[in-house]
């Protein structure tokens, strides 16, 4: 997720008032944030605590990859 920064999920046990937390879960998704689990043979949604591939979106991802340098460059030069 070299696109997505810094944080997409956090932990509930850390929040003012912690609730309890799975062991090993990843927390709850941030604000402005959308994410789904996919199966990545088939792109369709799994539900919950199922293995799978995170699909995510939202204002912290950034639209590139970090081994296409060129559209990297362009991205991050349209901010400036």
């Amino acid at each position: 997720m070299t696109e997505a920064g810094p944080v997409l999920t956090m932990c509930l046990s850390f929040a003012k008032e912690p609730i309890d937390v799975k062991p090993g879960a990843c927390g709850t998704v941030v604000r402005n944030a959308e994410m789904k689990i996919v199966d990545p043979e088939n792109d369709s949604s799994l539900p919950r605590n199922q293995p799978g591939e995170i699909c995510i979106r939202g204002d912290q991802i950034m639209k590139g990859n970090i081994h296409i340098q060129i559209h990297n460059v362009a991205s991050i030069m349209f901010l400036y």
